[in-house]
């Protein structure tokens, strides 16, 4: 049996978004390898915009275009896309080598 690694990044597709608790949006939080704090929000009076304009409310992935990102206790960053999201994690995120056999 041959064995094959994949590296394997994070990514946007891999976030999980949660209601936000402090505006009417939703935000997904990472904390990278050497803990950090990853903060991704689309909603109400933030950064960002979705379907219905800039910083209008959110309450689903689909319906967000832009998102407001801080790292750590950076300044936040907004509008920022999805690629945009992949960037910032691939960053700051260390690659995975993942096993498959074949």
């Amino acid at each position: 049996m041959q064995m094959d690694f994949k590296i394997k990044v994070m990514q946007f597709k891999n976030l999980a978004f949660i209601q936000c608790p402090v505006v009417d949006g939703i935000m997904a939080q990472v904390f990278t390898d050497d803990g950090t704090l990853i903060s991704i929000v689309c909603g109400e009076g933030m950064y960002s915009s979705t379907k219905e304009g800039s910083g209008k409310a959110c309450s689903a992935v689909a319906e967000a275009l832009t998102f407001e990102v801080m790292v750590g206790k950076t300044q936040p960053v907004g509008w920022q896309t999805r690629e945009d999201i992949d960037r910032i994690l691939a960053e700051n995120f260390s690659p995975v080598r993942e096993k498959s056999s074949l």
